[in-house]
């Protein structure tokens, strides 16, 4: 990693709501419908900061019909350090569980 990419993943990782995101993908994928419910956000709040992290090359995205799943980028040793500090987060208030709780989770294979 050099100095730009440094850059790039620190000025990433400083914002809250992409903090969070990067922390509830270090559990599991997940599908923009599922975040934009965790996050209270619309989905193109959620996508602007999708592909700020992206740029940064710490997720990655496929695509499973219409809908768009989000995982971590594999992680190599120089960024390893991001994962350790994401673990040390308390877990957002809200989880899948939550929305499936308020009858909010959306099936995003179907």
């Amino acid at each position: 990693m050099n100095y730009m990419q440094a850059d790039q993943v620190l000025k990433a990782l400083a914002d809250t709501t992409r903090l969070k995101i990067v922390k509830y993908l270090s559990t599991s994928e997940l599908c923009v419908c599922e975040l934009t419910e965790l996050l209270h956000m619309s989905q193109p709040a959620v996508s602007q900061h999708m592909k700020k992290l992206k740029d940064a090359g710490l997720v990655k995205e496929r695509k499973q019909g219409r809908w768009t799943i989000w995982q971590l980028e594999e992680m190599h040793d120089e960024k390893a350090f991001i994962l350790q500090l994401i673990h040390e987060l308390p877990t957002p208030e809200r989880t899948l569980e939550h929305l499936v709780a308020e009858g909010k989770k959306v099936s995003c294979t179907s």
